[in-house]
């Protein structure tokens, strides 16, 4: 379970964050959604101490990030249990996609290289890039590169995986083939947390929508009732709602 209270966070005189609470639970899904600067992804930031944050706290079980940061320890704690996908990805360009996987358990965990090798080839197969262990980033597609961050995340075995845009490089079907492995993620009981303006993609993978303007959640629900009858009308501008009801109206 993660939790946030009272979240709040200026960048040189602006508002980013406004006093958020919110609670993301074991094998739930959530997407963050709502115009850009609204503080999405500098919430997804300070759930694992990437971001620092002016007032509030996140809890991740027993390990707490207070405001202006944090004592390392809580830190690394937090962020081997919370794994993150960024929106470039960030691989090891001088790593194969194996070694990229391997990288934070050898490093980190401690763990033995034939130990870690075992890992990485695991996760690969369960991304599906099994055939292109041995490949370096410059030989993979984005894609790909998407997957073998996620397996990288994955590799220290967290209860939680935070990604951000995760479908911003990636073609229509290559989105469906993301849906599928993260559902698969979920059903292993994995907590997701996701920062995305790919609405079909939240609708099919999310069992939860939080949508944040101005620094603030301002309404909160399943995928289908937030986007087909959202309450805010904030989140009805966003999303379009009122400009195609208003050339039906015009056709009409």
């Amino acid at each position: 379970m993660i939790e946030v209270k009272e979240l709040s966070k200026r960048f040189e005189g602006r508002v980013v964050l406004d006093g958020i609470s919110a609670a993301f639970g074991p094998g739930e899904v959530v997407a963050l959604v709502g115009p850009s600067g609204g503080g999405k992804s500098t919430l997804l930031r300070c759930l694992n101490g990437l971001e620092s944050f002016d007032a509030g706290t996140v809890r991740v079980g027993g390990d707490v990030l207070e405001a202006g940061g944090a004592r390392g320890e809580q830190v690394w704690n937090i962020r081997r249990r919370v794994g993150f996908v960024f929106q470039q990805w960030h691989l090891f360009a001088h790593r194969t996609a194996l070694g990229n996987v391997m990288e934070a358990p050898v490093y980190v965990k401690g763990l033995g290289r034939d130990e870690a090798r075992e890992r990485g080839r695991a996760l690969l197969a369960k991304v599906g890039l099994s055939h292109r262990q041995d490949a370096y980033p410059s030989e993979l597609s984005g894609g790909e590169q998407q997957r073998v961050a996620i397996a990288r995340a994955l590799a220290m075995e967290p209860e939680a995986l935070l990604l951000d845009e995760p479908t911003s490089a990636l073609d229509p079907e290559r989105v469906g083939e993301l849906v599928d492995l993260l559902s698969r993620l979920r059903a292993d009981g994995l907590t997701l947390v996701v920062v995305t303006h790919e609405m079909r993609f939240a609708r099919e993978l999310a069992s939860r929508m939080l949508v944040l303007h101005g620094g603030r959640i301002i309404e909160e629900g399943p995928p289908a009732r937030v986007l087909d009858s959202p309450h805010h009308e904030r989140t009805r501008a966003f999303l379009g709602l009122d400009r195609v009801a208003g050339a039906a109206a015009s056709r009409s």
